[in-house]
């Protein structure tokens, strides 16, 4: 006698692998459908699916890859490419279950078309089939992230009394350094902050970013490559890399 067999859920697994932050952000409906997007990942370098649809043409993706130094700058420069504005991210690392310590990136990003497109045009199956492309060649380095910065660029002019901060905070729960950054919204701004960090040889292993009427506020749980704290005698190397790298945004390009 034959027995029918069922494909496991995906979703017990997947929810203890996740931090308490990500628990306390999605409700369990939530949950099982990322459960499903990580699971097809399916070995991929990444993977990238639409998980929701909102208004005035906001689309949410997941991104799953294995979590790396640069993976963020990595996808911002993806973004950018494709003519992507991001509205707001929130990036998470899980511990793949059976996987003797490996890290999985699983990254929520709200997206519209940038600046200079119809913004109620809904992001669409086949935009997020060329970001996902794009970030497998950023991955396995068939592409170069230069090429990104470049076209992130722009002349923009500063809106009155716009400023810029960037500030160090202290993780209460994990004792880990949190670097925010408050300015005004501009193309490319995730792509340009991340890389910067990466240049600072520091990793991000939480990322939170929201922007309202125009000002945007990321905040960046970051520790030093070999996972130690940010020693506070780096501190303000990795604020003037950060600082310089969004002034360096605003500048039209071919301009230093």
């Amino acid at each position: 006698m034959m027995r029918a067999s069922f494909p496991l859920d995906p979703t017990p697994a997947f929810r203890a692998s996740m931090p308490d932050r990500y628990l306390k952000a999605f409700d369990r409906a939530a949950i099982s459908q990322h459960a499903a997007i990580v699971a097809r990942r399916a070995g991929s370098a990444a993977h990238i699916e639409i998980w929701r649809q909102q208004r005035g043409g906001v689309g949410v993706i997941v991104v799953v890859a294995d979590d790396r130094p640069g993976l963020l700058s990595s996808i911002s420069a993806a973004l950018v490419i494709q003519g992507m504005d991001v509205l707001s991210a929130q990036a998470y690392t899980r511990r793949i279950p059976g996987s003797e310590g490996a890290s999985e990136a699983v990254d929520f990003l709200w997206l519209r078309r940038d600046v200079g497109a119809d913004h109620t045009m809904p992001v669409a199956e086949v935009d997020i089939e060329r970001i996902g492309a794009l970030l497998r060649q950023l991955i396995n380095g068939e592409l170069s992230i230069e090429s990104a910065v470049e076209r992130a660029r722009s002349s923009r002019t500063v809106p009155p009394g716009a400023s810029t901060r960037v500030t160090f905070d202290e993780d209460a729960d994990e004792g880990l350094a949190v670097l925010t950054v408050e300015t005004f919204d501009r193309p490319g701004l995730l792509l340009a902050i991340t890389l910067a960090l990466f240049r600072a040889n520091v990793q991000i292993i939480a990322s939170d970013a929201l922007t309202r009427t125009g000002v945007v506020v990321d905040r960046f749980t970051i520790v030093e490559l070999d996972g130690s704290p940010i020693r506070r005698n780096r501190r303000g190397v990795v604020q003037m890399e950060v600082l310089g790298a969004i002034d360096a945004l605003s500048r039209p390009p071919g301009r230093s």
